[in-house]
């Protein structure tokens, strides 16, 4: 914030375009081959906004913001009687993350700020069930606002080059919500419980260099704490478990390089490739998040429609390697076995208004 030009609003949307395709390799009910179809693409076009305003106070020494984003979500919604019901049909989740923050320009070299995370999220889990006379659907839902904190730190040590790092902490939510199984000829319920969510601490470097006064170039790398995501485990209300399923995630690391470059006054060009590793493993990896190793080619440009005001534009494609599912499901009933590819595209628009 500390190097912005006065007052500004940023308000933006990035559309998801994500796209997976889940192959049976023999997966079986009883012992025997659930011959169904492959679920289909189970994602559609999703919208994910963002909102973030500043201003500085002090003579530009003191700045104050607010963000508002998304920065973790999933929503997919497989084909009736795919071959894969057993470990997920629909999966919704949605986390908003609301952040206010304070920076403090010490130096012309150095900057350091923080602020707190009041994040909000709210998630649905279905899956098929089977008592082998009859088929039903179990659901978990709930909801949960929790908190956590962001502190960073930006040194120039040279007139053309900025470093910076960035940690945000860890947040756990308990979704408190209902736990239900309907559909079958016995054994069914509605009940009140809870599931735990852990989402992960962020860590992250960069680094930007001037080159020239049109051309600047960036590098940066990114930790995530995914091994905080270790289970889903439903309890009702008295704490005795319902269900427990491993996802046992590993921590990962992001490495991103890009350039950006001034064609004239009034128009901003910038690329970019990133590679992503998967937090999921081989051993637990599941049909509600079938991922895979991630490579990231971006554009984007920024076009000044006039002094006080900027149209932000940035198209994405990423390729999502090939996996492998293999798993136990509907009390060992079950096994779902598959391959997955997939890939996702993401446009994005911005306005930034300056006061």
């Amino acid at each position: 914030m500390t190097d912005l030009e006065g007052a500004q609003i940023n308000i933006g949307t990035h559309i998801l375009f994500p796209s997976a395709n889940l192959t049976n390799t023999g997966s079986t009910f009883f012992g025997a081959p659930i011959a169904s179809n492959n679920g289909g693409n189970p994602y559609s076009a999703t919208p994910v906004p963002n909102f973030y305003a500043t201003t500085p106070l002090l003579d530009n020494k003191i700045w104050m913001g607010l963000g508002i984003n998304a920065p973790f979500g999933l929503a997919n919604d497989y084909n009736d009687g795919w071959f894969g019901r057993y470990d997920s049909t629909k999966t919704e989740l949605t986390t908003i993350n609301i952040s206010p923050v304070m920076a403090f320009k010490a130096t012309d070299w150095l900057s350091i700020g923080g602020g707190l995370d009041a994040q909000y999220t709210d998630a649905v889990l279905e899956s098929a069930i089977s008592n082998v006379v009859s088929e039903g659907v179990s659901k978990l839902e709930g909801d949960d606002w929790s908190f956590g904190y962001n502190i960073g730190i930006k040194l120039k040590p040279l007139k053309n080059t900025t470093i910076g790092a960035h940690y945000r902490s860890a947040i756990s939510h308990t979704l408190d919500g209902r736990i239900s199984v309907q559909g079958l000829s016995a054994g069914n319920f509605n009940i009140a419980g809870t599931a735990n969510l852990n989402l992960p601490d962020i860590a992250t470097f960069g680094v930007t260099q001037d080159i020239s006064d049109r051309f600047k170039v960036f590098g940066q790398a990114a930790w995530f704490g995914w091994n905080n995501f270790e289970d889903i485990h439903a309890k009702n209300t008295t704490g005795g478990t319902i269900s427990n399923i491993k996802q046992n995630y590993q921590t990962t690391w992001t490495f991103a390089v890009g350039g950006e470059y001034d064609i004239n006054e009034d128009w901003t060009v910038r690329a970019g490739y990133q590679y992503d590793a998967t937090p999921t493993r081989d051993l637990y990896r599941t049909s509600r998040t079938p991922d895979g190793d991630r490579n990231w080619f971006s554009t984007g440009a920024t076009y000044n429609i006039r002094p006080n005001l900027e149209l932000d534009m940035a198209a994405t494609y990423i390729d999502i390697s090939s996996e492998k599912i293999n798993l136990n499901r509907n009390s060992g009933l079950a096994n779902i076995t598959a391959n997955t590819d997939g890939s996702v595209g993401i446009l994005a628009l911005g306005l930034n208004y300056k006061f």
